[in-house]
């Protein structure tokens, strides 16, 4: 990418397009879901899917009501800064910076317009021992039941509270994981595994970034550096995920995530054993850097 490009929503595309869905990820009402038709047609063959009607009797959860729940719990928050995505993700010095704050200060932040500013993201914050778990627990729970995936033991749901128009870049997980608007949409853009060389991962030499994250911005893309992008776009699924619903990402499907413009947006997301661990093969570049994180954790737990 050269030096100049940077990735602007508003440039991108019109705001008609950016709104329309592609690539057929079907919508299922988690009442007529099974474990068994969960199995067959979506956790074997690592298919994502919304889910419906899982989140009804918590939804829309309201700015007050979060800040009632937990607005006292000090949080680190993901600060990205005014500049970054006025710059190639080559250039970045690292993801982010983090600043530590209560929900309530970030929640101010939000009402006084300096979240968006700033890019300012209260990202993955773990909540299972928190009153929120009793709100929206419930939806998840019910998930887990018609769906029969299995909880990760030492994950139970993380919060993500951001202004509209904040963008997560592409980017995959190592666990099967689920996606819940709880307040306001989402768009979310899914690319299988299999066009993981042609989104230019970074490499593991990098330092800065990680090897998770692609380096090109998918709607500025730039061919003459990452040629092999066309390829990927031509598989690339877009979904409005909307507020009330769920998407299941199966492990080591590239995700990248943008808050539709509104006030704030909500989101829970809870990560899924990897099941029948054979399902890892259809994932390879996830399997290896999960197993390298888990041989992290062992070697810090020995020392």
């Amino acid at each position: 990418m050269s030096t100049s490009q940077s990735y602007s929503p508003e440039h991108a595309q019109n705001r008609a397009d950016r709104l329309n869905e592609r690539g057929e990820v079907p919508r299922v009402s988690i009442f007529d879901m099974t474990p068994q038709r969960f199995r067959h047609e979506f956790q074997l063959p690592s298919q994502p899917v919304v889910l419906t009607h899982a989140l009804e009797t918590a939804t829309p959860l309201n700015i007050e009501k979060l800040v009632s729940l937990v607005g006292e719990i000090e949080v680190l928050t993901r600060i990205y800064g005014e500049d970054r995505f006025s710059r190639p993700k080559t250039e970045w010095k690292s993801y982010c910076e983090m600043q530590s704050m209560t929900i309530a200060k970030y929640c101010e932040h939000l009402n006084d317009g300096s979240a968006k500013r700033d890019h300012m993201y209260l990202a993955l914050i773990e909540m299972g021992q928190t009153a929120l778990r009793t709100v929206v627990g419930p939806c998840l729970d019910l998930i887990a039941r018609n769906t029969g995936l299995r909880q990760h033991p030492k994950i139970d749901m993380n919060l993500w509270v951001g202004p509209g128009g904040h963008l997560e870049p592409l980017h995959y997980d190592g666990m099967d994981g689920t996606l819940s608007q709880f307040r306001g949409a989402k768009r979310v853009s899914l690319f299988s595994p299999k066009q993981t060389k042609n989104l230019y991962p970074f490499p593991v030499s990098h330092g800065k970034m990680p090897p998770t994250f692609s380096q090109p911005y998918i709607d500025q893309p730039d061919f003459v550096q990452y040629p092999k992008l066309a390829q990927a776009l031509e598989h690339r699924k877009v979904i409005i995920l909307a507020e009330g619903e769920t998407l299941y990402m199966p492990v080591g499907w590239w995700h990248e995530i943008e808050a539709i413009e509104t006030d704030y947006i909500c989101s829970i997301n809870r990560f899924w054993i990897v099941d029948p661990i054979w399902r890892y093969a259809q994932a390879p570049e996830a399997a290896f850097f999960q197993l390298v994180g888990k041989l992290r954790q062992l070697r810090n737990t020995v020392k």
